[in-house]
């Protein structure tokens, strides 16, 4: 009787574990975060020291990406600085910690840290000018 008990435990916290397996982490709401990045040309998100825009500078800009809908995997919201804003569209990878997203002119790599928290690594390319910047995320309670 007692191993009849302990297996149906078991089984039940196995089926508890694929349904929460299946999920993939919310990510609706205000995320905020200041890049750490490389920049070259004259890019709108990073306009300092533009009488340099011909070598390769280090910059930094203050993001929010404001994430206003989630399908399971699938994520859409804005991305905005200071001087402008543009529509951003992602998704997760099956380890459901991964995404890819883009914006109107380049790519993200990402991943959760944890529930409030995303990594990513932007790049652009674009006519003559080229990015690739750090960004760490955090959630804010608005």
């Amino acid at each position: 009787m007692k191993s009849a008990v302990l297996l149906s435990v078991v089984i039940g916290l196995s089926l508890a574990s694929i349904v929460k397996a299946d999920e993939f982490p919310s990510m609706v709401g205000t995320w905020k975060g200041t890049s750490e990045a490389v920049v070259l040309g004259n890019p709108a998100y990073y306009p300092d020291r533009a009488s340099e825009q011909a070598i390769p500078r280090p910059s930094s800009a203050d993001f929010v990406i404001n994430l206003t809908h989630q399908d399971g995997r699938r994520m859409w919201g804005s991305v905005s600085s200071s001087d402008m804003a543009e529509p951003w569209i992602g998704v997760f990878w099956n380890d459901r910690k991964s995404f890819q997203a883009v914006d109107a002119d380049g790519q993200v790599m990402g991943r959760m840290v944890d529930a409030n928290t995303m990594e990513v690594i932007y790049t652009q390319y674009v006519s003559s000018v080229l990015i690739t910047s750090h960004v760490v995320f955090s959630r804010t309670e608005d």
